[in-house]
């Protein structure tokens, strides 16, 4: 086993259309943290960050509740790890929010490009996270570029109305962006699809979240950037 290598990485272009290959270390050293800052004004993820402060707000108790930004490339590129979500964030009612997050790929037309998930689940996106605000204390020796570590040991709760940072860690993932494909970040309070045998029940939120970008409010989704010979646009 001294002579195999010691990952085994599956990058994925569509449901079961995937490049298997071979690496000798993970995190791979090729992949970078880049930077995407979201934009409430424009719905977008933008490579500089967002002068002009915006915000946007949906309601976390309805189906349909949800905040969206996108990022089209221009070039080829491989999102190899994990994926760390900044927010702003504020909620209208209660003392406390819970987030999801779910990270697509889209084609350039727009539409969705499925991969296999959970439980054989065959409709499911590129990486998926959640966090309850009141645990979102950090732990910054544990932290990295792309990995938010949550200590979890403490209950902070909000005031309604009070905006402050949270860090989302989303799982990782291997996949292949097409030149002209989107990347697409939702936002929302629950759980973005009925995944069989497993999701979240007991939530806390209330009336409306609001997410806040631009300016002093540096919401922002670091991705990883895999290097090799690929340039994001």
């Amino acid at each position: 086993m001294d002579r195999v290598p010691k990952v085994r990485l599956e990058v994925r272009k569509a449901f079961y259309q995937q490049e298997v290959r071979s690496e000798e270390s993970w995190p791979l050293s090729s992949v970078q943290p880049a930077l995407l800052y979201l934009c409430a004004n424009t719905g977008s993820l933008q490579k500089e960050p967002v002068a002009s402060e915006s915000k946007m707000r949906y309601r976390p108790t309805s189906r349909s509740g949800k905040a969206v930004f996108s990022h089209r490339f221009e070039r080829p590129v491989e999102l190899i790890g994990s994926m760390r979500l900044k927010l702003w964030v504020s909620t209208s009612e209660g003392d406390d929010l819970d987030l999801f997050v779910v990270l697509q790929k889209l084609d350039s037309a727009g539409n969705q490009v499925f991969f296999s998930g959970f439980n054989g689940y065959e409709h499911d996106g590129v990486a998926k996270g959640w966090l309850r605000a009141s645990h979102r204390e950090l732990d910054p020796s544990r932290s990295t570029a792309l990995r938010p570590w949550h200590k979890h040991t403490r209950v902070r709760k909000l005031s309604s109305g009070e905006v402050v940072p949270v860090e989302v860690e989303t799982w990782p993932s291997a996949t292949f962006f097409e030149a002209g494909s989107i990347l697409q970040l939702t936002i929302q309070g629950h759980d973005a699809a009925k995944y069989p045998g497993f999701g979240h029940r007991k939530l806390v939120n209330r009336g409306w979240h609001t997410i806040f970008t631009g300016g002093s409010y540096d919401s922002c989704l670091t991705v990883p950037l895999n290097t090799f010979d690929l340039v994001v646009s």
